[in-house]
């Protein structure tokens, strides 16, 4: 069982890593330019990583089972904020720089929810360690393989809307967060004194334009001579009280409009400000999980994408593409692994980064090595036990959670609770150009040396928990 148990592990792992050595493979061949690599990622990250977060979610999340699998939600919260809590206090207790805890919070709260945990269900599901995840005499392996690959990706949907937006923010610059935020507060204030220029000149030009329009408002008999003189204004008043009230009516009126129209001036911009801040906030990938949940969740929109003329065409399309996302991460993944490894070997590369005007910055291990040893190694120890808590008491307070009883519910929950870190943050770091080399070397760490012993046992435990106590 044991043997079997690392045989499937260490496959799912494995493959993994052979895609991306396919791209260091590539890039010493040649045919991956540093340049090429991250126009590969940027076209990831706007097309095919949307289309495999629409494909995946649109076609999985229904009301239905958003109901039925509630708790998934609420591990997913809880796994967020255990990871998000020991980062913050375990970078601040050995006393890692402030520039870096956005980036260790990033590599511990975003794991890998995706590649890995569907790889090692499927490998589990086909091994002979698999018939521990049957629920009931008539279970299969491709029912053991098609719950789990359910669970990971409803619990994906959610790991997903806060990696491509509060996850993009904390990998967005390397600057020190203080400095940003002034950076924020005085771009504000010079937006603030434009809208406030914005809004004089139009009021200004409107008040200007009233005067011109009242100027020109004469009364029958009157000519430019008639004003040359006082007394020939004085006779002029008093010749036109009757109708002097004409001018002011005008004037009132012309000023009403025109408060009118710097009232909505003022408000256009402040819905134009407040839609700026929300699409800056937003990226490619959020966009389409948002899209995929409207689909998901609209019966009408999902008939019309899955069961009408659109799905051999439209849907299709959307699927195909999104198969190529996981691969071009990882391609590019190994070309970055390929850079770093040239970088740090030959010295005449670093002439001619020095040349070209890159300055060569050494990596920093210690926000490396708190980043793995949180991902890796303090929250699986909080994430079992709080899975084994789950499992154990559903027939006293979760009797009436049906996926309780599922024993692939339970060890998937410990696989997306203990997964390392997300790969595709390699690919936010290529696109922002922060932290890049650190994460590159939290991946290799992670699963080239550390993934395969450690999750093997993660994998060991939680069959044992659910054998035991399902």
């Amino acid at each position: 069982m044991m043997f079997n148990l690392i045989i499937s592990a260490a496959q799912s792992i494995l493959q993994v890593m052979v895609i991306a050595g396919f791209g260091y493979i590539l890039t010493r061949a040649g045919y991956i330019s540093n340049d090429k690599q991250k126009w590969l990622s940027k076209l990831n990250l706007v097309f095919f990583t949307p289309c495999l977060l629409f494909s995946n979610i649109a076609s999985v999340i229904s009301f239905e089972k958003l109901l039925a699998y509630w708790p998934i939600p609420i591990f997913y919260s809880i796994f967020a904020l255990i990871s998000f809590s020991a980062a913050h206090g375990i970078s601040r207790a050995v006393r890692v720089k402030p520039v870096y805890r956005r980036f260790i919070v990033a590599c511990t709260m975003f794991s890998n929810t995706n590649s890995l945990p569907v790889a090692v269900i499927s490998s589990l599901a086909l091994s002979e360690a698999g018939q521990i995840l049957y629920w009931g005499d008539n279970d299969s392996q491709q029912a053991v393989a098609a719950r789990g690959i359910t669970y990971a990706l409803l619990y994906a949907i959610f790991g997903n809307l806060l990696r491509w937006s509060y996850g993009y923010s904390l990998l967005s610059s390397e600057q020190d967060p203080t400095s940003q935020d002034q950076d924020k507060e005085s771009s504000s204030i010079l937006t603030g004194r434009e809208h406030r220029d914005e809004i004089v000149y139009t009021e200004y030009g409107a008040t200007d334009m009233c005067r011109r329009r009242a100027s020109s408002i004469t009364l029958p008999g009157t000519t430019d001579q008639d004003f040359g003189s006082q007394a020939t204004n004085k006779a002029y008043q008093g010749q036109v009280n009757e109708s002097s009230a004409l001018l002011p009516a005008i004037e009132q009126v012309e000023s009403d409009q025109d408060d009118d129209d710097a009232r909505s001036t003022t408000k256009t911009l402040v819905v134009v400000d407040w839609a700026r801040s929300i699409h800056q906030s937003m990226t490619p990938p959020l966009y389409a999980a948002l899209l995929a949940l409207i689909v998901g969740l609209v019966p009408f929109l999902k008939q019309l994408m899955y069961h009408s003329i659109l799905y051999p065409t439209l849907t299709s399309a959307i699927q195909s593409c999104s198969k190529a996302s996981v691969p071009i991460t990882l391609v590019c993944l190994g070309a970055q692994l390929c850079d770093i490894s040239s970088q740090t070997s030959s010295s005449s590369d670093d002439l001619v980064l020095e040349e070209e005007g890159q300055h060569h910055r050494q990596v920093d291990p210690k926000p490396v090595a708190t980043a793995i040893g949180i991902r890796m190694g303090l929250v699986p120890l909080i994430v079992i036990p709080l899975v084994l808590a789950f499992v154990r008491y559903n027939g006293v307070a979760w009797s009436s959670v049906s996926v309780a009883t599922d024993p692939v519910f339970g060890v998937m929950m410990i696989i997306l609770g203990c997964t390392p870190t997300a790969i595709n943050l390699v690919q936010i770091s290529q696109v922002t150009g922060a932290f890049e080399k650190e994460m590159l070397r939290v991946l290799f760490w992670s699963y080239g040396v550390i993934c395969i012993p450690v999750f093997t046992m993660i994998i060991f435990a939680a069959l044992n928990i659910v054998q035991m106590f399902i």
